[in-house]
């Protein structure tokens, strides 16, 4: 079965209570439904300067619980130096924090869920899909 990999973007959506996400992600099935540790990072940042900072601390305790983390591995750092170079050498940019997570998604084999596609389109071999 395919990896599914949650971008930032999609779990906000879905801490949100957005259907169709809820309803992709049980139709998948949980087991494999995943974040990287970059997405991580990005939700419980948006949580501590938030103005319900405790009430979306508390959903991300349920996310970690339900979705497990991809923690990054040897082949994420040549992967991710290679893409931005090569992105760089094309004239083209990408944030940092999309790069590890897209870096992170191609390493596991993954399809990024994103409804930024854009963002990630310049990553050769990454698989993308939008849920929204």
């Amino acid at each position: 079965m395919t990896r599914f990999i949650l971008d930032t973007d999609t779990c906000v959506y879905w801490l949100r209570g957005d259907r169709r996400i809820e309803k992709r992600i049980l139709t998948t099935g949980l087991q494999n439904v995943f974040i990287t540790i970059i997405t991580e990072c990005e939700l419980f940042y948006g949580a501590h300067k938030s103005a319900r900072m405790e009430a979306n601390l508390q959903l991300l305790r349920e996310l970690r619980r339900q979705v497990r983390t991809i923690q990054t591995t040897p082949e994420v750092a040549p992967l991710y130096g290679q893409i931005k170079a090569d992105l760089e050498r094309a004239g083209r940019t990408l944030d940092d924090a999309d790069l590890l997570i897209g870096a992170v998604a191609l390493a596991s084999k993954g399809t990024l869920v994103t409804n930024n596609t854009s963002h990630f389109e310049d990553i050769p071999g990454l698989r993308l899909e939008n849920w929204k």
